[in-house]
């Protein structure tokens, strides 16, 4: 009867989780939709979702400068530093663009920001579009446990929230690397075989189009499956070097990309972002008298610090959810430059926490800090309260708090298990 209970209590408590979440998610979507339908263009949403200039940017430049089979080498329209993607990414755009680039136009003005107005391109994003957003509302709901009611709105309020539609108004390829994540983490302890291997490949186009989800591998590594994890680690290096013979000049692009990278990191070192000093940069009133050189070299030691805790509990922790945060954490804030759509990594370990069945008291902090990430409010409130950098702190102290932790409770148990053993 106790037992019963207390399985009943455990429950409740999970799907009151679930439904705060589902709640606090869909009124976000519902506030911006009524936001931006009733006040418009000076509506609170607006400036963070479609106050830009460069609508789907990220797809309509990848496009222009793989179109001539030398993207790490395009000078017509910005600077190197943007030209910075692995090369899987132009090998697909290039495909794109023998379809509905007219070129000689745009070169002529040097420019790709009106591209998003050519109507085959918008009919090719609007198609890629909806075939992520399927794909992606399929994996959530695969991997989200629990009814077929809580399945379906846990899916649809995550599709729906801050971070997926601002990852679409930039037209980034991170959603696709977000569904490929999730097909890994919904299918790599998978008994069919062909879903577990496609897993492993799903893994490693993730790694090739963005290089920080390779960081869960270690789950392979946690469980020993080592020649699951060599597979694995060779598909991703073919994924990733040998696209590069597609383009002029085959493996010589390889110190391109990477002068081109370093560039980019250089050029980006003081966006706000999704990093320790963009939470500094993001409330700091007055830097002109801050070194931010110094900062910047503050801030990197400090974040590797972290990481490397975060990384130790990884192996450490005996709960999969935690696991799963450290090492979504850790691909967000490790990077010195990490774009806002970069929050999408974050929903991987959002749902291992509601699918939880064991919660502990202080887990409500990463549903609510994932609230805060996925619900970025303008105006006053949102600078100052609902935004991701809010939701960030929060889930990152709650990660360093259970690291710690963890980790001192693994080594005292180890040197008491070590002094009541006898001496031989």
């Amino acid at each position: 009867m106790k037992e019963r209970l207390t399985l009943l209590l455990k429950n409740d408590k999970k799907k009151a989780y679930e439904y705060f979440f589902i709640i606090c998610v869909l009124s976000y979507a519902l506030f911006t939709v009524l936001d931006l339908l009733i006040v418009g263009k000076s509506a609170l949403q607006w400036s963070l979702l479609w106050d830009g200039e460069d609508f789907i940017a990220d797809f309509t430049n990848v496009i222009g400068y793989s179109a001539e089979r030398d993207p790490y080498n395009h000078t017509l329209v910005y600077g190197l530093g943007e030209k910075a993607y692995p090369p899987l990414q132009y090998v697909v755009t290039y495909f794109l663009s023998r379809s509905i680039f007219n070129k000689q136009h745009y070169y002529n003005i040097r420019n790709y920001t009106s591209m998003h107005a050519d109507t085959k391109i918008a009919m090719m994003y609007i198609l890629l579009t909806v075939i992520t957003v399927i794909l992606l509302y399929e994996c959530i709901r695969t991997y989200k446990n629990g009814s077929n009611f809580v399945k379906a709105f846990t899916s649809i309020a995550i599709v729906l929230s801050f971070p997926i539609i601002f990852s679409l108004e930039r037209g980034n390829s991170i959603l696709a690397v977000l569904v490929f994540v999730l097909f890994y983490i919904c299918f790599y302890k998978a008994n069919n075989k062909v879903l577990r291997e496609l897993s492993f490949v799903s893994l490693a186009l993730a790694a090739a189009l963005k290089l920080t989800p390779a960081l869960l591998g270690v789950l392979l590594l946690l469980e020993k499956r080592w020649k699951e994890a060599i597979r694995t680690i060779i598909y991703g290096i073919l994924f990733f070097f040998l696209p590069f013979l597609f383009f002029k000049g085959g493996f010589n692009n390889i110190p391109l990309f990477l002068r081109n990278l370093s560039i980019q990191l250089e050029t980006y070192k003081n966006e706000a972002g999704c990093t320790i000093k963009g939470y500094i940069l993001h409330y700091a009133s007055d830097l002109s008298t801050i070194n931010m050189d110094l900062l910047s070299t503050v801030c990197t030691i400090v974040t590797v610090i972290i990481c490397a805790f975060l990384l130790v509990a990884t192996f450490l922790s005996d709960r999969n959810c935690e696991r799963l945060l450290y090492l979504c954490l850790t691909t967000i804030i490790l990077p010195s430059h990490s774009g806002t759509y970069c929050i999408v990594y974050l929903i991987p370990a959002t749902i291992a926490f509601l699918n939880e069945p064991n919660k502990k008291q202080l887990d409500i902090l990463v549903i609510i800090g994932s609230c805060f990430c996925l619900c970025e409010l303008g105006g006053v409130i949102g600078f100052s309260l609902i935004n991701f950098h809010n939701g960030l702190l929060i889930i990152l102290l709650y990660s360093i708090m259970q690291a710690v932790t963890t980790i001192f409770t693994h080594f005292k148990y180890k040197n008491t298990i070590s002094k009541e053993s006898p001496v031989s």
